[in-house]
């Protein structure tokens, strides 16, 4: 994984995160995909629109980022996987959302952690 605001620490600044955000969308041919920063302190949080769908991400730099839907959504899955150049690790259900994962280290220790807690319909992706 190479993709700046995933591996470099942010400044705890909301127009600093939701400009990564863009530029990183934009760069690669999301321009309709738009980001606001909900919280600017590691876990970062930002709840992201694009065209009508609505979806939230979770990061910390240099370990993941969590990207939660209200259904499976192939197009925003794609988008991510351009973006960060990399396969996320697993899908689950949390709740009434779905989680998509992508680890950047220890990927195989949260599979198992996953396994073990018995979260809902977890499928591994990158293998």
């Amino acid at each position: 994984m190479t993709t700046n605001f995933l591996m470099t620490p942010l400044a705890p600044s909301r127009h600093t995160i939701e400009n990564a955000l863009r530029f990183e969308f934009w760069r690669v041919g999301f321009k309709s995909m738009w980001f606001t920063c909900v919280k600017d302190a590691a876990p970062f949080q930002a709840q992201a629109a694009w065209g009508e769908k609505q979806f939230a991400i979770e990061w910390e730099p240099k370990k993941y980022l969590l990207l939660k839907l209200a259904k499976p959504d192939q197009d925003a899955l794609k988008a991510f996987e351009l973006v960060l150049k990399h396969k996320p690790l697993a899908a689950y259900k949390s709740g009434d959302q779905v989680v998509v994962e992508w680890r950047v280290t220890d990927g195989d220790a949260r599979f198992q952690e996953l396994q073990s807690a018995g979260v809902g319909e977890l499928q591994r992706l990158n293998k």
